[in-house]
């Protein structure tokens, strides 16, 4: 569905948000990938999937280019962050970011893993609560509008997926995950929003 709507939007006819378009595609791509990646180990091989692995490498990746598209979303609409919401969503977010790394970052230092599964361990909260600092605030302050009310679902999708992100790690390092669990259900929902979202911002297009 992302590519769909970045086809159709490629060019002059997105409005200046093709390359928004085009990023989404691509982290959306890279999390295809980790998602392939770790089902090969779980489902087709019957193994655990090693820490850090490949499908690892897919998911960090995939945060530039969504973390771009997000950025690049909310630009032309900087002007609705008067100097008042700036300082009240700053401060929420830096509180929202110390209550996360605080809760994830030292149980992760604590398992005395190798040097790279700390980096990539540790690299997941800090890079969830950036994408989650961006994804809130332009979910906030962009609620109207044709062009925004299809990028609701996306923004949900963003934001459950990093919720699921967060939980699946926690579950996973104190070792209560299980295929199924309630990470799982929130990864589903959370493609299921991407998924409509994009549909939606192309059926609005193509009308």
């Amino acid at each position: 569905m992302a590519a769909l709507l970045y086809k159709s939007q490629s060019g002059a006819r997105g409005g200046g948000m093709s390359r928004a378009y085009l990023s989404y595609s691509v982290g959306l791509f890279c999390w295809v990938l980790g998602e392939s990646t770790w089902t090969l180990y779980s489902i087709l091989l019957h193994v655990e999937a090693p820490f850090p692995s490949l499908a690892d490498l897919f998911w960090l990746v995939g945060y530039a280019p969504l973390l771009l598209a997000l950025l690049w979303q909310a630009w032309p609409f900087r002007g609705a962050f008067n100097p008042r919401k700036q300082i009240l969503l700053s401060l929420g977010m830096c509180a929202m970011g110390a209550v996360i790394l605080s809760q994830t970052v030292p149980f992760i230092l604590q398992q005395n893993e190798s040097l790279l599964a700390t980096i990539v361990g540790v690299a997941y909260p800090i890079l969830d609560t950036l994408l989650l600092s961006i994804a809130i605030p332009v979910f906030i302050l962009f609620r109207w509008g044709t062009y925004w009310r299809p990028m609701l679902f996306v923004l949900v999708g963003i934001m459950l997926q990093l919720i699921g992100d967060l939980l699946f790690a926690q579950s996973a390092l104190s070792g209560s995950y299980y295929p199924g669990s309630p990470a799982d259900l929130i990864f589903d929902f959370s493609y299921l929003m991407l998924a409509l979202g994009f549909y939606k911002g192309l059926n609005t297009n193509l009308e």
